[in-house]
């Protein structure tokens, strides 16, 4: 029998009461803004944040911050109270925090300065001060991993993460922690303990998910870079939602010791990768390579430290083309997005274009399926039963924890076909010459809340293993029409999930994005092709 840690309701109570005391009451907003779909200029109209904050917090990305944290034009401490207020502000409109711990940032981000003053010929260290939030299921040593789960609530980690602990080292700020679905494994980032983040470019419209509270947050600004884990696309679907850059590196280049996955102990099959959100693609490419030069064995015994070498970007690169990929029919406006996407490409000499067919995806999609249950979903009735929570409703709308459990001999033909897909997968890249493959995150945009059930776009590249990054390129328009739902060509899911675009009405700004996928461990080189690709898409220099 598991443990009964007592009523979850009551848990939930207290922990949200916790929660919004950590917000100074400077910080509060004043105003109701009920009845507004689209929230992404409230930060910088409602008055909280002076001038030079909401500069701070709008005008930058990580790296351009970076240099004005490393030049002293502004104050470690500057920039960690603009982004603790800007999450503050974030936090109210869209319920996208679950741990905060402002006062501790600011305390480091004054710590940092002072560093600075005493040693002013120290190098800095790479991340010196710049304000990055995290996924909850990162451990940060004397706050709670709850996961939206009540049974973890009042447990404070003893340790940092291993993530934590290379960003304090590299002289990152870490200020907050932020939402996930009960389970960590649907679309939408909604449990019992903290309920349900909100899309601040529609609220009618699903955040995504696991990583939705860091989509919602980065969206906002209240950061500009965050990190998530990603074991189905759960970094890649709050990028798609919010109109973001999400990347899902290969397994270990960015340590995941001390995340907290609900997962059955033990099992080791289609594993979680821990990986940034941002708001631009040479964010995730600092992120990735500053990871990558870091001695990160150090921090996790899983790792695989493999380094950054400065390798030179190819004049030319083949990108292999996927319009459909055979499971899931995508819906007009993603078709458009793709379109426009790969005539921009067609037209650039530095890149060449293949339509491509990716092979056995329904047998593989399947199989992915089939490792997320494992034992049947027990693990997880286990922890929900600690404290008589209900399963929330895009929990149920999956099926996870109904599923019929896998006995250990079909556990080994499932790694068996992994196997042979891996090699066959291989030769699609190497027959074709392929650099990356092109095609939609998802046969669909951000979703009405507790509608995303399906990760067949994003869900094979972790099947595979393969690195994969979400580009945005553009936004639902009125131009974008339903159309009959005779498009879908699948069968009852697919005609399902098609005919939830209705029209570009209730779809209104939801962004358009497309994902680029490279092969396994070779993520240096994919940063290489994204950064081509988004300069073609989306004009970047």
């Amino acid at each position: 029998m598991p443990v009964v840690h007592g009523d979850y309701q009551i848990i939930a109570a207290k922990k949200q009461l916790e929660r919004q005391s950590k917000i100074p009451k400077d910080w509060l907003l004043n105003e109701s803004y009920h009845g507004l779909s689209n929230l992404m200029d409230i930060p910088t109209t409602c008055g909280i944040l002076s001038g030079l904050e909401c500069h701070i917090t709008s005008s930058h990305d990580a790296t351009s911050l970076l240099e004005k944290l490393k030049s002293g034009i502004w104050s470690a401490e500057q920039v960690t109270v603009a982004f603790c207020k800007r999450a503050a502000i974030a936090h109210q409109l869209t319920n996208c925090l679950t741990e905060i711990f402002f006062d501790e940032a600011i305390q480091r981000a004054r710590n940092l300065d002072r560093e600075r003053q005493a040693h002013p010929t120290r190098a800095l260290r790479p991340f010196h001060g710049l304000p990055i939030s995290l996924k909850d299921s990162f451990q940060v040593a004397g706050y709670d991993t709850s996961t939206g789960l009540a049974c973890f609530v009042d447990e404070p980690a003893e340790e940092h993460s291993a993530t934590a602990a290379m960003l304090l080292d590299l002289g990152a700020v870490l200020y907050c922690k932020t939402n996930l679905p009960q389970s960590i494994m649907t679309g939408d980032s909604d449990n019992n303990v903290f309920g349900r983040t909100l899309n601040p470019r529609n609220i009618g419209l699903t955040a995504g998910g696991s990583t939705g509270g860091e989509g919602a947050l980065i969206a906002l600004h209240g950061s500009i870079l965050g990190v998530g884990t990603d074991i189905g696309g759960s970094i890649r679907v709050p990028a798609v939602c919010n109109g973001l850059y999400g990347f899902r590196p290969s397994v270990g280049i960015v340590p995941h010791g001390g995340v907290r996955d609900l997962c059955l102990p033990g099992t080791d099959g289609v594993r979680s990768s821990a990986g940034p959100l941002a708001t631009s693609i040479r964010d995730v490419a600092l992120f990735l390579k500053t990871t990558m030069q870091a001695t990160t064995w150090q921090y996790d015994s899983t790792v695989i430290s493999i380094p950054w070498t400065n390798q030179p970007p190819k004049e030319k690169v083949r990108i292999g083309i996927v319009f459909d990929n055979g499971v899931h029919t995508p819906s007009p406006p993603v078709r458009r997005g793709m379109k426009k996407a790969y005539d921009l490409l067609k037209q650039n000499q530095s890149v060449e274009v293949s339509l491509i067919t990716l092979p056995n995806m329904q047998e593989h999609y399947f199989d992915l399926l089939r490792y997320f249950k494992l034992d049947g979903g027990k693990n997880y009735l286990d922890l929900f039963a600690r404290t008589g929570e209900p399963e929330v409703p895009s929990l149920k709308a999956i099926g996870l924890s109904s599923m019929t459990p896998t006995d250990l001999f079909g556990f080994f033909e499932l790694n068996a076909r992994r196997q042979a897909a891996a090699q066959n997968y291989q030769r699609l890249f190497r027959n074709n010459g392929l650099d990356a493959i092109l095609m939609p995150p998802a046969p669909h945009t951000a979703l009405p809340p507790d509608q995303w059930t399906s990760a067949s776009y994003t869900g094979l590249w972790n099947y595979l293993d393969f690195p994969a990054v979400v580009i945005p390129v553009d936004v639902v328009r009125p131009t974008d029409l339903a159309d009959d739902i005779s498009n879908a060509k699948y069968g009852a899911d697919d005609d399902r999930l098609y005919s939830l675009y209705t029209g570009p009405e209730r779809y209104k700004d939801a962004p358009l994005a497309v994902q680029l996928v490279g092969y396994r461990y070779a993520d240096e080189a994919l940063m290489h092709t994204a950064s081509l690709v988004d300069s073609i898409i989306n004009g970047v220099a």
